[in-house]
């Protein structure tokens, strides 16, 4: 039998309102339908010693919490494991709970189940968002007060390059590197890291399209680049400025081609961008950072407007899509 079509009108009117409610919450915009990323509150930030960390037990050192999913503490775990920083700062894994929308933390924190209330008892009360990666200072004493180092990616990789004890000399922040490294920031940040959500979270066709041509240039300007200057971002050197990138090309099958509409061009139609994120893959073993299961999991069953089924696609292994 046919659907009547006051039926549909009625559905799709519904829907679309129903929706832009849930995108309110989920990815606020401007008045002209482009996604804005809020801000993260800053506090004023205290990195330990190297005195103080050598004279912590283990349970004492500061943590890092991630999400498997989320590319900005994607960053933060790449350089946690270049680094080889397991020794002085404890690694938490966060799930992420679909039902309630937020962070939990198994097993507890602190006492903490959730990241929101990790956030209070750090007395993080200026933001209302609990967001990963997040670094937090238990304190060397029982009864010492815990405390936000930071949760600004962009910054917290810069704080672990720079971190006091490790197990790897290696700098991914050269001095000699700091202009060009600030420059692709600025760019990656505003139009791939951010883009592929202005894309995805776009309120209107318009949003979607100027979102969708800035990506899609500015990965020209880096396909070129790598074939001029590679093999890296700042000519021979691995730095901060490729891991900035990488958690969101890494995605880019899986995640952000099928689910964000980021499907101007394949991926492979930038060779030598595909051979830069080869590398990356496979050195310092990087890849076991890589979980595309929890990915797909995390994104298509937890972002209810962008995938109102739930439905999780299945796909290939990121060893195959990366390699082959």
């Amino acid at each position: 039998m046919a659907i009547p079509p006051i039926f549909v009108k009625a559905a799709r009117d519904i829907w679309s309102f129903e929706w832009k409610i849930l995108m309110n919450g989920l990815a606020p915009s401007d008045s002209n339908g482009n996604y804005k990323r809020p801000i993260n509150i800053q506090q004023q930030i205290q990195i330990p010693t190297k005195e103080d960390l050598n004279n912590r037990a283990s349970n004492q050192m500061p943590g890092l919490i991630i999400g498997r999913s989320c590319p900005w503490a994607h960053r933060a775990w790449i350089i946690h494991e270049i680094k080889g920083l397991k020794k002085s700062i404890n690694l938490h894994i966060a799930q992420v709970d679909n039902e309630g929308g937020r962070w939990r933390l198994d097993p507890p924190i602190k006492g903490c189940k959730t990241l929101q209330e990790l956030y209070q008892k750090c007395g993080n009360y200026q933001s209302r968002r609990a967001t990963v990666p997040m670094l937090f200072d238990p304190g060397k004493e029982p009864k010492s007060k815990l405390r936000l180092i930071n949760n600004e990616s962009a910054e917290l990789v810069e704080i672990l390059n720079n971190w006091p004890i490790y197990d790897q000399e290696i700098d991914l922040n050269p001095s000699k590197y700091k202009k060009e490294i600030i420059n692709w920031q600025n760019l990656i940040q505003e139009n791939i890291n951010n883009g592929v959500y202005k894309c995805g979270f776009a309120r209107n066709q318009k949003a979607y399209e100027k979102a969708s041509k800035n990506l899609f240039s500015t990965l020209n300007i880096i396909e070129e680049h790598l074939k001029s200057n590679g093999p890296w971002l700042c000519g021979k050197n691995l730095s901060i400025a490729d891991i900035r990138l990488f958690p969101t090309l890494i995605r880019w099958e899986a995640i952000y081609y099928p689910l964000f509409k980021c499907s101007n061009k394949p991926i492979k139609s930038f060779p030598h961008i595909i051979k830069w994120r080869k590398k990356i893959f496979n050195m310092y073993n990087i890849k076991k950072t890589c979980d595309v299961d929890a990915w797909r999991k995390d994104y298509f069953g937890a972002l209810f407007p962008l995938n109102p089924s739930s439905i999780i696609p299945k796909g290939e292994d990121i060893t195959t899509t990366i390699n082959n």
